[in-house]
């Protein structure tokens, strides 16, 4: 982490508003923290237990081990194992997470306003874990001969429980401490759960080929089995060791009025329309990764598990150092150069050569060192614009701000998955795991997978260089807000 100045403009970034503010956003706006805590414990009050803290992150384990498998092998065991269309599989993941996009905002606002004597966020933690329980045994044990309706249906119920659980164990999270020291405390412990669960998701693979069960479909079944297991346990842990605090105040939200108004803003459009290009590249490196690893590089498809898994860790090793740069760098430069940095990393993964598992995890692991700093700086950069909105128009809208970028992402998301399967449907690609397909098939579908993400990333640097909100001018935004007070 940055030190001196750095650290403490770092730090100013995630101050919680004046509780004098009007509030048009979600109570899940300081979701998006990372940095790890160094100062001395908050006035506020006494630090959080690890009892506590472990029980905040536990719903995390589940919801990772759901959303990586779900766009990692799902796509690929239906167009594969289960004959359906390519095309069609893509137009029904882009379909459902479009709907997906729409379901945020509405469930954080019936949130906001559930009361019960359980608590406002309790009750949407117990709601969603049954749905992402039967939603994950649909999908990932289907027969042949399901059709793309079916499919269409538990993906909704699979996304809809997963932003149920997702939001509520935010919320619940952003309200176990007023103090945001203490928030940074819950996040780190919160994303090494995250971490934790994809890990073990992508592990389930090779486990079943070293126990001799190399298939795609024990595979399936086994992740959906271990999604079953612990989603009740980790809910029912967090149930029952964190207590909900009393909020004496509704959160006022704003309308679609207010979402255009915040997108038209400069420094808002640039960070969304560089997160929406860093998610389609992303979108189209995890929607082909099975098929690029195990057709093009000739890796067992029960170790593709093992190349995600290097760059998880190699990207929880550099995230720090990200920090360090942001702070020297400015926030819309480092981003700008992770940006540049992940798109040529995709250059060594076309010239790798095939069949050498060590050799891919660590070529792949280079994608990794830019992994952080792609997920956690336009985080950063939308809370600075929270604060250049609120001393424009009075209004703290940053849960709003929060929703919109994530949102971008997730349409990043969905279009890379349509399009792409579309287009491997268009150059005659066949996604079956056993399938033969032509030398140019495979060439083509190598340069989808690493030269979109290298032009879409060139893109998005040197839009983020137009970035007006830099550490100078964000000093004074804070200052007058602070006079404004």
């Amino acid at each position: 982490m940055a030190t001196g100045s750095a650290s403490g403009r770092w730090r100013s970034r995630f101050r919680s508003p004046p509780a004098a503010a009007h509030y048009c956003g979600t109570d899940d706006k300081d979701r998006e923290g990372f940095s790890i805590p160094q100062s001395p414990p908050s006035p506020n009050g006494p630090p959080l237990s690890a009892l506590t803290l472990a029980a905040l992150a536990a719903p995390s384990i589940a919801l990772s081990a759901l959303s990586l498998p779900l766009v990692v092998y799902l796509p690929s065991y239906y167009s594969g194992s289960l004959h359906l269309d390519l095309g069609v599989v893509g137009a029904v993941f882009m379909i459902v997470r479009i709907i997906d996009i729409v379901l945020d905002p509405l469930l954080g606002g019936w949130m906001d306003r559930t009361r019960t004597r359980f608590g406002r966020y309790r009750p949407w933690v117990a709601a969603g874990a049954p749905m992402i329980m039967v939603g994950m045994v649909m999908l990932f044990t289907a027969s042949p001969g399901v059709g793309p309706g079916y499919l269409a249906i538990w993906l909704l119920v699979a996304y809809a429980g997963w932003s149920v659980l997702g939001l509520a164990q935010l919320a619940l999270a952003a309200g176990a401490s007023p103090d945001y020291q203490e928030r940074s405390r819950i996040y780190a412990w919160w994303q090494f759960a995250f971490m934790l669960g994809m890990v073990a998701a992508m592990l389930i693979p090779k486990i079943l080929a070293f126990a001799g069960r190399p298939g795609q479909t024990d595979a399936m079944h086994m992740m959906a089995w271990f999604v079953v297991g612990v989603t009740p346990l980790m809910t029912g842990f967090t149930l029952a060791i964190v207590p909900e605090r009393h909020r004496a105040a509704d959160s006022r939200h704003g309308g679609i009025s207010t979402y255009f108004r915040l997108a038209r803003r400069g420094d808002v459009r640039i960070v969304l329309l560089g997160e929406l290009l860093l998610g389609l590249g992303a979108g189209a490196t995890t929607t082909l990764a099975v098929f690029f690893f195990a057709l093009a590089k000739g890796i067992a498809p029960a170790d593709v598990g093992l190349i995600l898994i290097g760059q998880f860790a190699v990207a929880l090793l550099v995230t720090p150092v990200w920090t360090i740069l942001a702070g020297r760098l400015g926030k819309h430069r480092a981003l700008a150069l992770a940006a540049t940095g992940s798109g040529l990393a995709q250059i060594p993964l076309y010239l790798m050569p095939g069949g050498n598992l060590l050799v891919a995890i660590g070529v792949f692991s280079l994608v990794g060192l830019f992994y952080g700093a792609i997920a956690m700086l336009p985080r950063a950069m939308i809370a600075d614009c929270a604060d250049a909105n609120r001393l424009d128009s009075a209004e703290d809208c940053t849960g709003l701000l929060f929703a919109l970028l994530i949102g971008v992402w997730k349409v990043g998301q969905a279009l890379s998955v349509g399009l792409l399967f579309m287009i491997l449907d268009w150059i005659d690609f066949k996604p079956a795991l056993d399938a033969s397909n032509s030398v140019q098939a495979l060439d083509r579908l190598q340069w989808l997978y690493c030269f979109i993400p290298l032009l879409l990333s060139g893109l998005a640097a040197l839009l983020l260089l137009r970035y007006p909100l830099t550490s100078a001018r964000h000093a004074e935004i804070l200052q007058k807000l602070q006079l404004k007070q």
